[in-house]
């Protein structure tokens, strides 16, 4: 039986040997550069096929082989149109390489141009082998995530070795489909690296219903992060918040919480030592710094400010300390705070807390989606940074062994442009995923709305990305200065894009394509699924009380 491949007019190539060749031809080079080719075009009302298309590929011919040009713009050669009649057509387009057909029926395409045609070679419309051509990976097996823009026959492929192994970026507006597609990135590069762990900052608590029989769903209820585990800077994030400390500020609090962790570890050793055996060591002679990640009492801390408070020789003012251990003991009643400051704060229970987040085991688990909605706006920072800086600390020290991808939603929020805004501590442990954690098995994806607003040197180690509609000119900037030259018209196409349609390019990317993010399928929780359907309720009382409890911070409220 003969196979017919059908062009991106929709007609099959055996369909066309039947026709007169020239039917195949748009056009004529009649100006060329080392980018860019103008062709002269005759448009003939009622002619089959003879309409030109913005964005679309054609060839031109070229010896043995056929340059590939982006269709860019499109003017009218003459100052009237005639409607009825024929009409010359001036087209230009971007050359973004070429094929050379290695065998008979089998092209290949190659980035860039070996040699130019001369004033007057054919341009014709683009077969569907060589759009397959410019968008397969030779050899390499390519994973389907959608279908092509200019033909939905064929399938838009991405190299997932190179999308995880050296970060990429999702960026669109509001309402293009950044979800959808940040969800079949990550369904298929789970199917397609059973070992690849997938840590997922969530601020809007909004994917869940893309992964509702394999991932592990962290939120406020149920996160267990103590505060030890946190670095210095963050727990001086936390107490202070928006305020700036002063220097005497943060010697006390850095020299409590040193002190305390030393009088822990010398009590836990005290309880291990054989009957008869006592420690005489001072908390001061520990080694650990208030970095180090080791259990510690808060109410050590507190007695350790009681202690200098008594004291007639103050190293601290007593006002400094006073507010210190009212900001101490108000948050380690908050229960908003339980996360950090629950029953387990200091219990050594680091290994079970890393095995949850980082699904060690797997446990068929790949994904822990992390929803931030509801924890305090004021820990948010500190908490990203902890779970970023654990991801690469992982990583690293497992020996290569461990693959984990840190994908960051609303990452202008963490790690933005401007470097006296956002948290240092969570830029750095971001930044450092970027730059150094392809060595080690630890990678990156960040999903933004304002590419601009966006750290420059982060986005900059993004090696793929999948560019969705975006009406801003600064936005649009950025991701034209990622482009080459040869694919710069391409970035035009950014406010006109539909839903779930983006430009895509980068190293997981055979050449930069046009297309649009396959559907994936997700479950709506109840209230989603009756609001869908427009059917609302009345709110009752225990949905209010459950409103209320939330509020006040308490983890699950009783029925009456």
């Amino acid at each position: 039986m003969k196979v017919e491949l059908i062009d991106a007019s929709g007609a099959s190539q055996a369909a066309e040997d039947r026709r007169d060749p020239a039917w195949r031809i748009l056009g004529h080079v009649v100006q060329l550069n080392g980018v860019n080719a103008v062709l002269l075009s005759r448009h003939v009302h009622g002619a089959p096929g003879g309409h030109w298309s913005v964005g679309h590929l054609i060839t031109i011919v070229h010896g043995e082989s056929r340059l590939v040009g982006v269709v860019c713009e499109l003017n009218a050669a003459g100052a009237d149109w005639e409607v009825e009649g024929s009409n010359a057509v001036m087209v230009r387009v971007e050359l973004a390489g070429e094929i050379v057909d290695e065998s008979p029926g089998k092209p290949k395409f190659f980035r860039g141009i070996s040699s130019y045609p001369a004033l007057g070679a054919y341009a014709h419309r683009i077969r569907s082998g060589d759009l397959r051509a410019i968008y397969s990976f030779g050899s390499e097996e390519g994973t389907e995530i959608g279908r092509l823009s200019q033909n939905d026959t064929i399938p838009a492929a991405i190299s997932i070795k190179q999308l995880i192994s050296r970060h990429f970026a999702v960026i669109g507006s509001t309402g293009v489909g950044k979800s959808t597609a940040v969800s079949m990135l990550i369904a298929k590069s789970i199917a397609k690296r059973p070992t690849l762990r997938v840590l997922l900052i969530d601020p809007h608590n909004e994917y869940k219903n893309f992964f509702f029989e394999n991932s592990c769903l962290l939120d406020a209820d149920n996160l267990e992060l103590p505060y030890w585990m946190f670095r210095f800077e963050e727990i001086v994030d936390i107490v202070y918040g928006a305020r700036k400390p002063s220097s005497d500020e943060i010697d006390g609090l850095h020299d409590a919480i040193r002190i305390a962790k030393a009088k822990f570890a010398l009590a836990q050793s005290s309880l291990q030592a054989p009957s008869g055996v006592r420690r005489a060591a001072s908390p001061d002679a520990s080694g650990f710094s208030a970095d180090t990640p080791v259990p510690y009492r808060m109410t050590d801390v507190i007695l350790v400010l009681d202690e200098w408070m008594g004291k007639l020789e103050q190293r601290f003012a007593r006002t400094d300390l006073r507010s210190l251990k009212t900001r101490l003991e108000s948050l380690n009643k908050d229960p908003r705070y339980r996360f950090m400051f629950g029953k387990f704060g200091s219990e050594d229970n680091m290994a079970a807390i890393i095995g949850k987040i980082f699904r060690i085991p797997l446990d068929g688990a790949p994904v822990t989606i992390m929803q931030m909605a509801g924890l305090p706006n004021e820990v948010v920072n500190s908490v990203v940074s902890v779970l970023a800086r654990l991801a690469f600390d992982v990583a690293v020290w497992s020996g290569g062994n461990f693959e984990v991808a840190l994908v960051c939603e609303e990452a202008h929020r963490y790690i933005p442009n401007n470097s006296a805004l956002g948290f240092a501590p969570t830029r750095l442990a971001i930044g450092r995923i970027a730059k150094e954690g392809r060595k080690y098995g630890a990678s990156l994806g960040v999903i933004t709305q304002r590419p601009s607003e966006l750290d420059s040197t982060v986005l900059s180690q993004c090696s793929t990305m999948f560019a969705m509609r975006l009406p801003n000119e600064a936005d649009k900037a950025i991701i034209r200065s990622a482009l080459s030259e040869s694919s710069a018209s391409t970035i035009s196409f950014l406010s006109s894009l539909a839903n779930r349609e983006c430009i895509a390019f980068g190293e997981a990317i055979p050449s930069p394509m046009r297309m649009k993010f396959g559907y994936i399928e997700w479950r709506a929780d109840p209230a989603a699924a009756e609001a869908a359907k427009g059917e609302t309720r009345e709110i009752d009382r225990f949905d209010l009380r459950r409103i209320i409890g939330k509020l006040r911070g308490e983890s699950s409220v009783e029925t009456a």
